[in-house]
């Protein structure tokens, strides 16, 4: 059985696995999903999966290959409002959790980072609404937060929260206590996310952190400490978090840091009053002649200089996924006002996102005679999976690996493209292509 075949053939396994327990996934499991309809529970799942930036008639004539028994617009809208909103949730760790995490010499990467999502909601919300300006007129915004395998490229873990009271931090620590990562994995963090609580939070467990620090004349964790006058420096700093600083803490303050909020239990508590904490500070050249500090517990009998800076660009691998996430798979597009279904199509684009990356990283580029090195076109090998993922049965496909292996474009070496900040509206659903 060919790549992709089989990894079509797990993610319909885990949809048929979850529509025989649908009583735990549906909202009224008395009644909903019980009589002999069209869109079945699966179809309906599957449907979400598959779905590109269509209008709803459109993508419901994709998938039932334009057929005169197609489902309507409206058997579809109340097939998805049957479902609960942590059911594509659910599939995302039963799909996900199902391949291996791929390593390098013995460590797992994983990149934490957050993006916002634009969200067409109707009319005014409170909740989700989001400005910068005060002259501005307030759009709906959420915030996706990811860890991202950076070797496997496929999302591990994702939370969602509203843009206005977003918690990169809180969210980091609720996907990271919620599920279970092999031991030796390192957690990389852009500037942001540095904190005691954090690297206290990821040590504790045995795991391993390289955050990017905010610079001593900002803020941060460097403000205060005696640093070398270097370019390039590695020392390690020992500190003892504790809750409250008693007259011994105020004797060392080099040694003895307060927590400034509610710590967690995980480090400290009513039996553990100190908890010990080793990192080191590493700063470092970059190519374009800045520099950077970077924290980390990594032992430094293994990881010098030269090995955090690469462990630290290659956090951008998360960066390019959320671009494929949102361009390619389409997360820009939505096909509800409703936040609990606005919801289900972003778990459903996470998976769709692990479906077609478990898919390509399995497949060899066509080797070309052109003078340029070149690599595999994800966008429109994302195209192809989605395009033979329409169906929950068994169909004769053309031989999908050699058909993505010659779609292929050229590696364009340390290009440089500065950022488009530029605020980008949901699309009209009027404007939907038909």
């Amino acid at each position: 059985m060919n790549i992709f075949s089989s990894v079509k053939r797990n993610l319909i396994q885990h949809i048929q696995v979850m529509e025989q327990n649908k009583k735990d996934f549906v909202k009224n499991p008395d009644c909903d999903f019980t009589r002999n309809r069209k869109l079945t529970f699966s179809d309906t799942i599957m449907m979400i999966i598959s779905m590109e930036c269509g209008s709803i008639r459109s993508e419901l004539l994709k998938y039932f290959s334009y057929s005169p028994e197609t489902a309507t617009s409206s058997a579809f809208i109340q097939q998805r409002d049957k479902l609960k909103p942590d059911a594509f949730r659910s599939l995302f760790y039963l799909f996900s959790d199902s391949f291996t995490s791929e390593t390098k010499n013995g460590y797992h990467y994983f990149a934490v980072d957050g993006s916002d999502v634009l969200i067409p909601l109707e009319g005014e919300n409170e909740t989700y609404s989001y400005f910068r300006r005060d002259d501005q007129r307030p759009y709906h915004q959420l915030h996706l937060n990811a860890i991202y395998d950076l070797l496997s490229k496929r999302y591990s873990a994702a939370y969602i929260e509203p843009r206005k009271d977003q918690n990169e931090r809180n969210a980091f620590d609720l996907m990271f206590d919620e599920n279970s990562y092999p031991q030796k994995s390192v957690f990389i963090f852009d500037r942001g996310y540095e904190g005691y609580p954090l690297m206290a939070h990821i040590s504790q467990k045995d795991q391993f952190f390289v955050i990017r620090a905010k610079d001593k004349s900002i803020g941060g964790i460097l403000k205060g400490l005696d640093l070398p006058a270097k370019e390039e420096f590695d020392i390690t700093f020992d500190k003892i978090l504790v809750n409250n600083l008693t007259l011994k803490h105020k004797q060392k303050p080099d040694l003895y840091h307060r927590v400034h909020f509610n710590p967690k239990s995980y480090y400290l508590n009513e039996s553990v009053k100190e908890f010990p904490l080793s990192f080191r500070i590493v700063r470092l050249r970059l190519n374009n002649g800045s520099y950077e500090c970077l924290l980390t517990n990594l032992p430094k009998e293994e990881f010098d200089i030269g090995a955090l800076k690469e462990i630290y660009h290659s956090r951008w691998g998360i960066e390019t996924s959320f671009r494929q996430l949102k361009y390619s798979i389409g997360l820009l597009d939505f096909h509800s006002k409703k936040i609990e279904s606005i919801e289900q199509e972003i778990w459903a684009r996470l998976i769709l996102y692990n479906y077609c990356m478990i898919v390509t990283s399995n497949i060899k580029e066509r080797k070309n005679k052109s003078r340029y090195q070149c690599r595999l076109n994800i966008a429109n090998a994302i195209h192809i999976c989605r395009k033979f993922l329409k169906s929950l049965i068994d169909e004769t496909l053309p031989n999908i690996e050699q058909l993505i292996s010659g779609e292929l474009l050229p590696v364009r070496a340390e290009r440089n493209v500065p950022r488009n900040k530029s605020i980008q509206k949901p699309r009209k659903f009027n404007y939907r292509v038909l």
